[in-house]
């Protein structure tokens, strides 16, 4: 694999992807910040994202920092593959959490529906904790899964060059 042509690749789409993380994590650390210790019980909205998720906002703020350390991809440079990487499991890690959280709002939602209770779909968009579909680092998960699969592939390649 040619890390000249596929680094810059690999460079803007980290970059794109740690935009997105950086304004996600943003937006949800200053609505969380807001809810919890300037007006409580404020329920401060933007973006249609949770307020009240003050470290999941943190954790998105490190993700896109770490794909921001991808930037020397664009100088062909084998170290910062390193960066995708990290940034690439962090996003499946946390997207999977999310998809967790889901998945126990939607079995909650179902054992309440069997004791009686009328079925809602809310849990598909809102949840419980504020976890649903909508929730983006469930689909910056799945936009970082391909770079992350490019990132092993060079990775990989590299080692065997350097036998």
């Amino acid at each position: 694999m040619n890390l000249k042509k596929s680094g810059r690749y690999m460079a803007v789409y980290s970059v794109v992807l740690g935009v997105f993380y950086i304004i996600v994590g943003s937006v949800e650390f200053a609505t969380a910040f807001w809810n919890w210790f300037i007006v409580p019980r404020d329920d401060l909205s933007l973006l249609g994202l949770p307020g009240d998720d003050l470290f999941g906002g943190l954790a998105a703020l490190v993700i896109g920092a770490v794909f921001f350390g991808a930037t020397s991809l664009w100088k062909a440079r084998y170290e910062a593959i390193g960066f995708v990487l990290v940034g690439a499991l962090l996003s499946a890690t946390f997207g999977a959490v999310y998809l967790l959280i889901l998945g126990a709002d939607g079995l909650g939602t179902y054992l309440a529906y069997l004791s009686g209770e009328e079925w809602t779909w809310e849990w598909l968009t809102a949840g419980t904790l504020g976890v649903g579909l909508l929730r983006p680092e469930i689909w910056l998960a799945f936009l970082s899964a391909p770079l992350g699969y490019v990132a092993l592939k060079a990775a990989r390649q590299s080692e065997e060059g350097g036998k």
